[in-house]
């Protein structure tokens, strides 16, 4: 009786220590990651009263079977359901993550090593992943320069190891779209105009533009001009005087007026006209209480002096004389208005404002006169005539071109018969357009006309452009930096290619080559501007020469190149590389979280806090990539719940609950058996 007794107290023992684990497992229902535990039962010692026997032939007997009485129960195991996934817990938090598969996550304290399953991860202050309840980092392996993951030493996931994109310069880029024949845009002076956007090696963006036209061949063709001739002997001197028109504005209570010529003598007008002229001009005047206000350039427009009208009258006895009367007018102040605008006259004025002036732009001039004229007291400029010119020969040119319109030109020679060249603002010569001809022609009116004046027919020899089918020019037209300020092309111009021939199929308007037969490509040398900046190989193979209705589709783009990026975030793939992305459009690698697998993962040792460790059933942790492993996953923005199946757990409460009960009769029925066994002496 005393065995079922303590069989009995076994079975309590048992039983309650099932029930911890089945309180623990339902306490952890909801923990992130909780595995489940099961406990497994298993009989103890035996005492063997009779020993089995085997069958006797000689006594004719058969074999006994062993007397064995049980002494008990007693935990067997306690297992961890470690292979058994709970569910998702979807959060939206990129650094929660979950490990499909067998597979722990790998962090440690600094000291220890620990293994785990809960994902619920956040970022320290100085960028390291890490365990939001521990703080315990996340391991995993590096990368080198090139950003290739290197898989060796684990150390700690840093989210903040690149926090900008260094910029690069531009290399590469592209061209592509049609070019339609028929498009008008290829009649403008630069044709197709398209921009590909650089950067140089510290990030600041430039314009490259490009203009496409149709390639042409010349040809060589005789027209009929009809010529006048003239002889011209230019003016020895000839004045630029400033055209302005002057106004005298005055405050009054009212606000400011502007004097009119009927309320001032017109001596005093004519005179004070001429004297400001000559101070606002650079000259200097007998009167005074004229004051500039500022550097007054010839020509321009705006309020560039005042006069003290009462001094200026009291400095001139004759003015005074006339205007003694006039209290108002000498307690005025005026102040001086430049409408603006120059001219040139042969004769140098006596009185302002000088209304035969004739308007010529300063590069005719300097096509006959001296280039820097002299300052005089009156406020104008004297240019003296180039004496190695002498007399001028005009030839007025006109003819009909190719599309029937009437063209002008103008051919003038100095006395020895050279042809006079000047520039006209765009890089021409005098002859070379009828507008500047023109003003040639009335800068040299301004002398006088010869008695020589011919009239007569030329054949002159024309050279025409003619477009060549399926071919075209791309050049370099300009380079702009985000400013919009030229970059000065010089050096390239002089050391490098600036334009390429691009040949299409004569057939198909399909791309055959650019620069060179055999070649999808043109290099610009933008090195050779600066050191700042790569050369930029453009490909333009993805071009085409077909009817597209007359529109063209060419564009420009850049394949490489950035400027500097600033970290925008951070996420993590299913094979667990850390990927930051930045503002530039780039992503980088900053690491990838290996996981550890074992020999035997429910041979890991619970260390609280969601933390295994390893013992000598579980073996060592083997770091792997999950992926290349083909173990499992990682997933962002998931995290894992408990594995614990409440309904399960229920049912083993009741059924842990009915062995406890019953375990307990045991004893309450043996006492009772005593009971009866000491009452036996009554």
């Amino acid at each position: 009786m005393m065995r079922s007794l303590f069989s009995g107290v076994s079975g309590l023992r048992t039983h309650q220590t099932r029930m911890d684990v089945i309180g623990n497992n339902i306490a952890n229902v909801n923990t992130t990651a909780f595995k489940a535990k099961q406990m497994n039962f298993s009989d103890m010692l035996y005492q063997t009263t009779q020993a089995a026997t085997g069958a006797n032939s000689a006594n004719n007997t058969g074999g006994t079977n062993p007397r064995q009485i049980g002494l008990g129960v007693k935990a067997a195991a306690i297992n961890t359901t470690i292979t058994q996934e709970g569910a998702n817990q979807s959060t939206g938090n990129p650094f929660d993550l979950k490990i499909s598969g067998e597979a722990f996550f790998v962090v440690s304290d600094g000291t220890s090593t620990y293994y785990t399953r809960d994902g619920s991860f956040d970022v320290d202050d100085a960028g390291n992943l890490c365990m939001s309840s521990t703080g315990y980092i996340v391991q995993g392996w590096g990368v080198d320069n090139a950003g290739n993951i290197v898989k060796g030493s684990l150390k700690p996931i840093n989210t903040r190891a690149m926090n900008e994109f260094k910029a690069s310069a531009t290399t590469q880029g592209r061209i592509s779209g049609i070019i339609d024949s028929n498009s008008s845009e290829l009649q403008n002076e630069n044709g197709r105009v398209t921009n590909i956007q650089v950067y140089d090696k510290a990030g600041y963006s430039y314009d490259v533009k490009f203009g496409i036209l149709p390639a042409t061949s010349e040809q060589t063709t005789v027209r009929s001009t009809l010529n006048t001739e003239n002889e011209w002997t230019p003016s020895n001197t000839i004045y630029k005087v400033d055209t302005s028109k002057l106004s005298f504005k005055y405050q009054t209570a009212d606000g400011e007026k502007t004097l009119k010529s009927s309320e001032m003598p017109p001596e005093l007008l004519e005179k004070l006209e001429t004297e400001v002229r000559k101070v606002v001009n650079g000259g200097t005047s007998s009167l005074a209480g004229i004051t500039t206000t500022g550097t007054h350039t010839m020509g321009a427009a705006g309020d560039w002096a005042t006069v003290d009208l009462g001094a200026f009258i009291d400095s001139d006895a004759d003015l005074d004389g006339k205007v003694l009367a006039n209290s108002e007018l000498r307690g005025m102040t005026l102040t001086v208005n430049f409408s603006g605008g120059t001219g040139f006259v042969k004769a140098q004025p006596t009185s302002f404002p000088v209304t035969d002036a004739i308007t010529l732009p300063e590069e005719a001039v300097s096509a006959f006169y001296e280039a820097a004229g002299t300052a005089n007291t009156d406020g104008t400029v004297t240019y003296t005539f180039k004496a190695a010119t002498g007399t001028v020969t005009s030839v007025k040119q006109t003819y009909t071109d190719d599309n029937g319109d009437s063209v002008t030109k103008y051919e003038f020679k100095d006395s020895a018969g050279n042809t006079i060249n000047a520039d006209n603002g765009s890089g021409t010569q005098v002859s070379a357009g009828s507008a500047y001809g023109e003003a040639i022609m009335k800068l040299l009116s301004m002398g006088t006309k010869g008695d020589k004046t011919n009239t007569f027919m030329t054949d002159t020899p024309q050279i025409s452009s003619q477009v060549i089918k399926g071919e075209f020019k791309i050049s370099l037209l300009g380079i702009t930096d985000s400013n919009k300020a030229e970059v000065n092309i010089d050096a390239l111009k002089n050391g490098g290619t600036t334009s390429w021939t691009i040949k299409y199929n004569e057939d198909d308007g399909q791309f055959s080559y650019v620069g060179a037969e055999g070649e999808s490509s043109f290099t610009l040398n933008l090195s050779s501007l600066d050191t700042k900046f790569e050369n930029l190989t453009v490909d333009m193979s993805e071009t085409s020469n077909v009817d597209n209705e007359k529109k063209n589709t060419i564009d420009g783009a850049r394949i490489d190149g950035r400027k500097v990026g600033k970290l925008l975030g951070v996420s993590v793939g299913t094979d667990g590389i850390v990927t930051a992305s930045y503002s530039n459009g780039m992503a980088a690698t900053l690491g990838q979280i290996c996981v550890a697998k074992f020999a035997n993962a429910m041979g890991l040792e619970n260390a609280g806090d969601n933390l295994y460790q390893t013992t000598a059933s579980s073996g060592d942790a083997s770091v792997v990539d999950i992926k290349a492993e083909g173990i499992g996953s990682i997933n962002s923005g998931i995290l894992e719940m408990s594995n614990v199946d409440l309904s399960q757990q229920f049912t083993d409460m009741i059924t842990t609950q009915r062995g406890f009960q019953a375990n307990s009769r045991i004893i309450t029925t043996s006492d009772t058996l005593l009971e009866e066994l000491v009452n036996l002496k009554r």
